[in-house]
């Protein structure tokens, strides 16, 4: 991403129009657009804007350039999902058919080159877009969910349908904030290694959203083709959310397994910093694009670092609402021998 080559203003030097600001990942975003989800509020200078046009801001010649990186998962006429092109002025992250996000080091610019895929905006920014632009500042996102216990953060690290975001609404229910929901970013400061908060969101499947909250059927879909629901964070909703960064207490590996009638089995057990640093590098949300610009070297630096200060765990657990209970108590035991 270039440092030197500010993105395009209009003639009077204010784009975009921002009418709101807020606080996500430990940035403050300005942001003109209509948000689906519940964003914490942001104060002052912004570290980072957003807006979402119609026209793209850069001539289309640079579509001519070679992709420095292209996704191995296809549409349903074969042609690549996600493309990274790296160019003099800016990275652009193409959505094939859906968008095109400019990046630069102080905004993002989305394109919406079909109306009808809007809904993707918002799903493609706080996912894979911004966890790339924090890669870019040196700032790792894991693929993860946290929640702040005795003012640390427990982590819980899984790839889809891994079971964080339950563990997390297990612990919320608990009276535990909610830091992050999906990806976690990681820092380095004053010897410590935090994790930033996300935003006040969660998103659950209907018997989840049922099972902490007692309904589903109002709360709105993630998106149109999945039954997912969002669930909104703090009074009067669900929970509380914790919007400052926190010193990592732990970050758990959960698996779930199938239970037999009476089996209550909960195992917590150490990973070797050797297979630590693998798991981070596997659970990471950009890890393939990261190895694919070169980048995975200081990611790694910063990992193997990071497993020599913060415990990691195997947490292997009885699938099933009715062992909540006790996979939350045996994880907060846990946590205090930590501490």
């Amino acid at each position: 991403m270039s440092q030197a080559t500010a993105s395009p203003k209009p003639e009077n030097g204010t784009f975009p129009p921002a009418s709101a600001t807020y606080r996500i990942f430990g940035l403050t975003l300005a942001s003109d657009f209509p948000f689906a989800n519940r964003l914490a509020p942001g104060l002052g200078v912004p570290d980072l804007t957003f807006t979402c046009v119609t026209a793209a801001p850069l001539p289309s010649s640079w579509e001519q350039a070679t992709p420095a990186y292209t996704s191995s998962y296809r549409t349903d006429d074969g042609e690549s999902i996600f493309y990274l092109y790296q160019l003099d002025a800016c990275d652009v992250l193409r959505f094939t058919r859906v968008a095109d996000f400019y990046l630069w080091p102080d905004r993002i610019i989305c394109h919406l080159l079909d109306p009808d895929y809007e809904y993707l905006v918002e799903i493609r920014l706080l996912g894979p877009v911004l966890s790339f632009w924090l890669e870019r500042q040196g700032v790792p996102a894991l693929h993860a969910s946290a929640v702040v216990v005795e003012d640390r953060a427990a982590a819980f690290l899984s790839s889809n349908s891994g079971g964080k975001s339950v563990l997390a609404a297990m612990l919320m229910q608990a009276g535990y904030p909610l830091l992050t929901d999906d990806i976690l970013p990681v820092e380095q400061s004053h010897g410590a290694f935090l994790g930033r908060p996300g935003y006040p969101q969660m998103r659950l499947w209907p018997d989840e959203a049922h099972y902490f909250l007692g309904r589903y059927q109002d709360l709105e879909l993630v998106h149109p083709s999945y039954s997912k629901r969002r669930v909104p964070v703090g009074p009067p909703a669900f929970g509380t959310f914790c919007p400052e960064s926190k010193p990592l207490a732990c970050l758990y590996l959960p698996q779930r397994r199938s239970a037999a009638e009476g089996d209550t089995e909960i195992e917590i057990t150490p990973v070797s910093r050797r297979d630590a640093l693998i798991e981070l590098v596997r659970h990471s949300f950009a890890a393939s694009i990261v190895e694919q610009l070169g980048l995975q070297q200081q990611r790694l630096d910063l990992f193997a670092q990071m497993v020599r200060l913060v415990p990691v765990r195997r947490l292997v657990y009885p699938s099933g609402f009715e062992h909540l209970a006790l996979v939350r108590e045996a994880i907060l035991q846990d946590l205090e021998t930590l501490s």
